[in-house]
């Protein structure tokens, strides 16, 4: 029996740590800091709430999106005095009604990072210290043991095996774009982040035009063996590009990009036209989002959606029309009302026929028939985006503090001509509120039985955040868009095009 006793107290004393650990869990919110005494005060906000997000530690927070979920609200400040800064935060707890205050200070750019990782350090010793008493865990029976007192092990438990299973039809593997072209074809990185990619024409050659922007950046690619800028446009502060797509309205076999922009709270879209050599502007201010539909440049229609006072998508989604440079729209359709332009497509014919699928603000993919009443709803999410717009809301400074409401763009869901919605799926290691930086990414490919929206196939996770794609019909590829590198106070960011096929 004196053998079995070290064994009984050293699992008993790992039942009470994991019961520690357990308990001392919150639930967090990091709100946006507070900047004064730099000019570029509203882009750091959003930085120094992700960096501090990223630092806390995991065994004693844990992140929520909403003020409202949370037991721990965390609101900082960053103030610069000279060369010497502050970071102050605030932590106020629910669970007890007690306020915390940590700060750390620093000096220079160089330090403003490290500092950041300090005061984490000091923000998780002050939870460690508010650690609810644990509840003791009922101890399990210790193991049984042979008559020479050796503890017997216990029965092994046979491994749980995956029943998700990929169809060897329809895997994504990366492919040449022609022949004469490596085995595996990714583009040098582009300094910048991009976060919108549309495709032109093919040429004969086999070269292929590309288009991809960036927050203030319109540029035309030559795609090949290499990759070759042809051209490139910028947009004026404080304007924003949020998409990029392409279409050939008038069919005369020259491409047109439209472009959908923000300017504080307004729309001041614009149309491009490209000739091979060079981009010309031939309307803006146009009062609508963008979003081509269709896989076939030259049966490719435009959507097109208003905006009202106050940032909110508005009224039908309609079809833009094109008479010289001149545009219109027609042939209004509704949408459910949790459906925009940017988040809803319709099925095509057999079992879809009829039915519109939404990707919702969280994620989850809604099913709706015609009439607009729901039929169906995914357990899983799909999705997340880093694009986004806002605007000044009352109602949204009154419940979180924050003056702005931030709407993000959800991903691009495409329909493949065999029935198949094609929808990217990114994750990262922490995506709360506007605080959004996934780091890895994956595709789906779903099919719509009449009951079921089932998947019947999907990619490896591959590391980045998928900023958008584009589908070339003629050839089965697809065209991604990834940021491999996110800006930040010293860095413009990284982005990559890289080509893969659905076989």
């Amino acid at each position: 029996m004196k053998s079995i006793a070290p064994v009984i107290a050293a699992l008993i004393l790992s039942l009470a740590v994991a019961g520690v650990s357990q308990a001392g869990v919150f639930k967090t919110h990091v709100a946006e800091f507070t900047v004064a005494g730099v000019p570029n005060a509203e882009g750091l906000k959003l930085t120094l709430q992700g960096i501090l997000t990223s630092r806390l530690n995991p065994d004693l927070v844990q992140l929520v999106e909403k003020p409202e979920q949370a037991e721990l609200l965390v609101t900082g400040s960053y103030a610069l005095f000279g060369k010497i800064f502050s970071l102050d935060v605030l932590i106020k707890n629910s669970r007890q009604g007690s306020l915390i205050k940590v700060f750390e200070q620093g000096e220079g750019q160089e330090d403003v990072i490290p500092a950041l990782g300090r005061l984490a350090r000091k923000i998780d010793a002050e939870l460690v210290k508010i650690v609810p008493p644990v509840v003791p865990t009922p101890s399990t029976p210790a193991p049984a043991t042979t008559s020479v007192g050796v503890p017997v092990p216990p029965p092994q438990t046979p491994p749980v095996v995956s029943q998700t299973t990929v169809k060897e039809n329809y895997v994504i593997r990366q492919e040449p774009v022609s022949k004469g072209l490596p085995d595996v074809w990714s583009s040098a990185p582009l300094e910048g982040v991009y976060n919108s990619i549309a495709m032109g024409r093919t040429l004969s050659s086999g070269e292929r035009e590309l288009f991809v922007a960036g927050e203030r950046t319109i540029r035309a690619y030559l795609q090949g063996k290499d990759l070759k800028l042809i051209a490139e446009v910028t947009i004026p502060s404080p304007a924003k590009v949020l998409a990029v797509d392409t279409a050939d309205l008038d069919r005369d076999g020259t491409p047109e990009l439209y472009v959908t922009i923000v300017d504080r709270e307004s729309l001041v879209s614009r149309v491009y036209q490209f000739d091979g050599s060079t981009m010309t502007m031939i309307a803006e201010n146009l009062p609508w989002f963008f979003r081509g539909i269709g896989l076939d440049l030259t049966s490719r229609t435009i959507s097109a959606q208003e905006m009202e006072t106050g940032g909110k998508f508005y009224g039908d989604v309609k079809e833009l029309s094109k008479s010289g440079n001149q545009f219109a729209t027609k042939n209004p359709q509704k949408l459910p009302r949790s459906g925009n332009i940017f988040n809803a497509i319709r099925l095509g014919e057999g079992a879809g026929k009829g039915f519109i699928v939404v990707l919702d603000e969280d994620g989850y993919l809604v099913i709706y028939s015609s009439e607009g009443s729901e039929v169906w709803k995914s357990s899983e999410k799909y999705g997340g985006s880093e694009s986004f717009f806002k605007y000044e809301s009352p109602e949204q400074l009154r419940s979180t503090g924050n003056q702005y409401r931030w709407t993000f763009l959800e991903q691009r869901i495409t329909l493949l001509k065999d029935g198949t919605v094609l929808v990217p799926h990114n994750e990262g290691t922490f995506s709360v509120g506007n605080n959004r930086a996934f780091n890895k990414y994956s595709l789906f490919g779903l099919e719509w039985t009449g009951a079921v929206l089932k998947e019947k196939w999907h990619t490896r996770q591959s590391p980045g955040y998928l900023a958008d794609y584009a589908f070339d019909k003629a050839s089965g590829e697809v065209l991604l868009l990834e940021v491999v590198q996110k800006s930040g106070m010293f860095t413009k960011g990284k982005s990559v095009i890289s080509i893969n096929r659905i076989d």
